[in-house]
């Protein structure tokens, strides 16, 4: 298919709400509305597609709605059309890293400076120092997995079984499964971070469940800081403690069995300047309420941890090396 100066721009103005749409509320012009009917025009799109795309651009979302499954299934349905009206036009699609670069390039015109996906990588800590921290039994014998955990890898978590506080392995990450422009089923993508305020809605199945709720315990996590290309690593973690308790949800999953995701809520406003989200830490006298109490009554877990209760580790290691201390960065 011929394509002409309009079908790029048309394609670039699409591209950019794709990029807006990862950052929260896109508010709808007529350059999408026009965009979209020219790829119709051209036979790029199908008519009924650009409805989809047009509707699904009015979905109401916020930048903190990031970290939900919800949001990243509106933004890869989003990236799936625009790659299917790119390969229609006879073009490659856009570039996932450079499309990454876009959204942050947007996040930083508007004043967001955090990176919009938070949280991504943390220290689980050693194995006896975890199960003497929270008195769990090892549910069963496995390897101790990375010493730095990041989405799909296996990680600990504490969940009670009989009552009683185990100490069992999965992995990081609730798999979605989406689907290519051909219609085949793609890898799953593990989305390891659910907002609190959701736990009534999007994750309800799990959160209503006691026995579907966990800790993950933590040594300390991690958020990347400073500008688009480079970002430094800082970890977080709470003073005076080997490990702190990261409130969780696990489920089993046909595609990598057991699983679990970490809940998040606001951050303290005197660490605002890191991210504005934060894991759900829950204190000691308060670890049996999250793993027993109906839901109804987790409403005070919606709180930002005390900024004078954490402790913030700022380095020098490019957020690209993965929070590894022995890289060589030079």
């Amino acid at each position: 298919m011929r394509i002409d100066r309009l079908a790029l721009l048309a394609l670039e103005v699409v591209a950019d709400a794709v990029a807006r749409a990862a950052l929260g509320e896109v508010e709808r012009t007529w350059g999408h509305r026009l965009a979209l009917e020219y790829l119709v025009k051209i036979g790029a799109a199908e008519r009924w597609q650009a409805a989809a795309f047009w509707e699904e651009l009015a979905w109401e979302c916020h930048p903190r709605d990031y970290e939900h499954g919800a949001v990243y299934m509106q933004t890869t349905r989003l990236t799936s059309a625009l790659n299917a009206w790119s390969y229609n036009l006879g073009r490659e699609p856009p570039d996932p890293v450079e499309m990454a670069h876009r959204v942050r390039r947007l996040a930083l015109a508007e004043g967001t400076q955090q990176n919009p996906c938070m949280c991504n990588r943390y220290r689980p800590g050693e194995r006896a120092t975890i199960r003497e921290f929270f008195g769990a039994k090892l549910f069963r014998e496995v390897n101790d997995g990375p010493a730095i955990v990041h989405p799909k890898d296996p990680g600990w978590v504490v969940r009670l079984v009989d009552g009683e506080p185990v100490l069992d392995q999965m992995t990081w990450g609730f798999p979605v499964t989406l689907r290519g422009k051909r219609g085949q089923p793609l890898k799953p993508k593990p989305v390891n971070n659910a907002r609190f305020d959701k736990l009534g809605g999007y994750w309800k199945h799990w959160a209503q469940s006691p026995a579907n709720r966990c800790i993950i315990p933590a040594a300390a996590y991690a958020e990347a800081v400073g500008e688009t290309g480079h970002m430094t690593t800082t970890w977080l973690s709470v003073k005076g403690e080997p490990l702190f308790a990261w409130a969780g949800l696990w489920r089993e999953s046909d595609e990598w069995g057991a699983c679990y995701t970490g809940v998040m809520t606001d951050n303290a406003p005197a660490l605002a300047d890191i991210h504005d989200r934060s894991p759900v830490i829950i204190d000691r006298a308060d670890w049996s309420a999250w793993l027993t109490a109906p839901l109804g009554q987790l409403a005070r877990f919606d709180r930002p941890y005390p900024a004078d209760r954490i402790a913030v580790q700022h380095t020098q290691i490019p957020w690209k090396y993965s929070g590894a201390e022995t890289t060589n960065n030079n």
